[in-house]
Formats: structure tokens, sequence, C-alpha cells
């Protein structure tokens, strides 16, 4: 895969994780939390990693 398709899908899971954090601050539930602090870190991590 070249580095446009890594750093997509890196904006997207960081998208993603937000999306799931802004939505965990409302009484759903602290793996919602953890798993949206993944994606945001992944997400991170593709973008700078490339």
């Amino acid at each position: 895969m070249c580095w446009r398709t890594w750093k997509l899908i890196g904006v997207c899971a960081l998208a993603l994780g937000a999306a799931i954090l802004i939505t965990a601050i409302f009484p759903v539930g602290f793996l919602m939390f953890l798993v949206a602090l993944l994606l945001i870190f992944c997400g991170v991590g593709l973008i700078k990693k490339l």
C-alpha cells in the first residue's frame, strides 16, 4: 500500500475515534471511551509515522 492510503486510514481512524469520544462523554460506558482513545492514538500514530 502506498503512504497516502495509510494516511487516509489514519485520518479515518482519528475522525471515528473523535466521534466516539464525543458520544462517550454522555453516559455510554467506559469501554467505549477506551476504544475511542485507542482509535485516536492509532490515527495520530499513522499520520505522524508517514
